[in-house]
Order: structure tokens, then C-alpha cells, then sequence
């Protein structure tokens, strides 16, 4: 079982959520969620990710976090029925975690049912499973910043964002609209613009 990857960044695909972890002599290829990416340097830098190994009879796949406070929240999100790994990222990735773990907590379903694949049901159930559970969670990231590393001007990669948005479920007319809201050339990395976009998606009524 690997606990956490230490060692260079290699490559870094926003668009699929994961990146290559160079450690040792090998590239493992890790999942993430679009907050933990946002933390994760440039390629050629160093970085450390804490693992979840996820084993299939056919795979074996690592989920990576940027703190254990995160790898927390996508265990107990495993553990609610209908919930697997690549739903319980993309519930990571909705909002920053201090967030969603308030959502959970404040019951607010509605909420929940704006990220991409989680529909009534599935919100409900998150609520019923986990709204007890996460207060330790909560209290342990009070204070915590991501800093994100900044790469390029929001304009170079206004493509990139739109592709990533839509590859996790949103529409594209959603997408362009709130784009042309967020990208006002201030953000200096793809995972700024495309957290800044998906918290403008979030927050529609």
C-alpha cells in the first residue's frame, strides 16, 4: 500500500484530471481533483501527493491529495453506496474542501447536486452518510491555504478551461458564459481560471 509519492512532476493534464508523479525511477499516473491540482507545481518541480490505492480485478489506480485532511474526505465519500473514486473526485473538485464539508454538514443537497454526476439521490445519500462525519474534518483544515503556482496570462488558456469544464459534465453554453466572466486576465495558472469559472457555474441558480 503507498501511503504518499514524493519526488517530480512530469506531465500534468488538467483535462483528465491526473498527472505523472516521477519518483524513483518511475512515472506513476495519479487522479486528482481539480482542487488538489490547483496545488501541484509546474512540471520539472518538486512535489509530494498523499495516495489512496484503488485496486479492481482488472487495475490498479492512485488517487493523490494534496494534504491527508483531503485523502480523509474521498475515503469517507467511498464509503457511501453508489459513490466510487472517479464520483468521489469530481465531488472533491466542486468546491474547496473547508466548503463542501460545510455542505455536508448544513445538509445543503441543492448544493450538492450542482457538480456534474451527482444527482438527488445521490446527494441525499451523501447527507444521510457523512453529515455526522465530517466535523473532525472540517476543524483540521480551519486555516489552511492552497497557494497555486502561477504558468501563464488566463487568455492563453481559455480553450484548455472550457475543455476541461465540459469533459466533467457542464454545458457548453454554462461554460462560455461564466468563462467570459472569469477570464479577465488576471489569473495566472489554467487551474486558477478553471476554479474561478467552475465557481461562477456553482453558484447559478
Amino acid at each position: 500500500m503507498i501511503g504518499w509519492l514524493s519526488g517530480t512532476v512530469a506531465a500534468r493534464d488538467p483535462i483528465a484530471g491526473e498527472l505523472v508523479l516521477a519518483a524513483g525511477g518511475v512515472g506513476y499516473q495519479v487522479a486528482v481533483s481539480l482542487q488538489t491540482l490547483a496545488a501541484v507545481p509546474a512540471v520539472g518541480e518538486p512535489c509530494t501527493l498523499w495516495i489512496h490505492t484503488h485496486v479492481r480485478e482488472d487495475v490498479i489506480a492512485l488517487f493523490g491529495f494534496a494534504d491527508p485532511i483531503e485523502r480523509r474526505a474521498f475515503r469517507l465519500l467511498l464509503g457511501v453506496p453508489q459513490v466510487g473514486p472517479k464520483l468521489a473526485v469530481a465531488v472533491l473538485g466542486g468546491f474547496p474542501l473547508p466548503e463542501l464539508l460545510a455542505a455536508i454538514e448544513g445538509e445543503q443537497r441543492t448544493l450538492l447536486e450542482r457538480i456534474p454526476g451527482v444527482g438527488k439521490r445521490t446527494a441525499e445519500r451523501i447527507l444521510l452518510d457523512l453529515k455526522e462525519k465530517v466535523a473532525p474534518l472540517r476543524d483540521a483544515l480551519r486555516g489552511d491555504a492552497v497557494a497555486v503556482t502561477p504558468v501563464a496570462s488566463g487568455s492563453d488558456f481559455r480553450d484548455d478551461a472550457r475543455e476541461v469544464l465540459v469533459n466533467l459534465g457542464w454545458k457548453g453554453k454554462e461554460v462560455d458564459t461564466a468563462l467570459a466572466k472569469a477570464d479577465d486576465g488576471s489569473h495566472r495558472s489554467l487551474d486558477a481560471l478553471v476554479r474561478r469559472t467552475l465557481a461562477l457555474l456553482m453558484a447559478r441558480p
